[in-house]
């Protein structure tokens, strides 16, 4: 359980009886609520997130591969983490994200076909709801850690106006969600507006979904 959640197993006793309620068996072995564990791991992600703390687990800067490097970042962009978690979290340069975005979002055939084209995705790639977010958001698997990824949905990029509607998207940042979660969620941290939210899964890891959302 302490390896679990990145803590001491001292701490992991003081959580118990308030945080953590677990059952011991006749064998005093401890047994934990898969729910309260997550919902653990998630309110300490977040608060790592928030001091800036949240790190990736990786070798130092200087003993990475060009590949290694590559991975890590890829990994963060499948998440939609925005630049400056990219940058705080691995401990590189922004030129060095953006010229990795570069690649990540062009294909090997389709850089070939595009070249002149921005590196955005087209506008209707991306579901459009808008009361519907709330009943996504509330059937959230409870007992696993989603990301939310947010990103400012500004309509039609200005370089699409005489070739494909691309979508004008501005990352903000993310959160971690143990379960079920309520739109407040978003507009606390973000501010009413319209957004890409993205809800990433952990295990195994990928996209649960991707929409776009006017006047949130």
């Amino acid at each position: 359980m302490a390896e679990r959640l990145g803590i001491s197993v001292a701490t992991v006793r003081r959580n118990e009886g308030t945080l953590l309620h677990p059952t011991v068996d006749k064998h005093g072995a401890h047994w934990f609520d898969p729910k309260e564990v997550t919902a653990l791991a998630a309110s300490r992600a977040n608060q790592a997130l928030a001091r800036g703390a949240l790190r990736a687990a990786a070798p130092a800067p200087e003993m990475r591969t060009r590949g290694e490097l590559a991975a890590l970042v890829y990994e963060r962009f499948e998440q939609r983490q925005s630049q400056a978690e990219i940058v705080i979290g691995l401990r590189i340069e922004p030129e060095l994200v953006r010229e990795l975005f570069t690649q990540y979002c062009v294909g090997l055939t389709e850089g070939q076909l595009r070249k002149r084209e921005p590196n955005v995705p087209l506008q209707e790639d991306i579901p459009q709801i808008s009361k519907q977010l709330a009943a996504k958001l509330d059937t959230l698997p409870s007992g696993e850690v989603t990301r939310i990824s947010v990103a400012r949905w500004r309509g039609t990029h200005p370089a699409g106006h005489d070739q494909a509607p691309y979508a004008w998207i501005t990352e903000l940042g993310g959160f971690f969600v143990a379960g079920p979660s309520p739109t407040t969620d978003i507009t606390d941290r973000f501010g009413p507006g319209s957004y890409r939210v993205t809800a990433y899964r952990f295990e195994p890891p990928g996209l649960r979904w991707e929409v776009l959302v006017e006047e949130l």
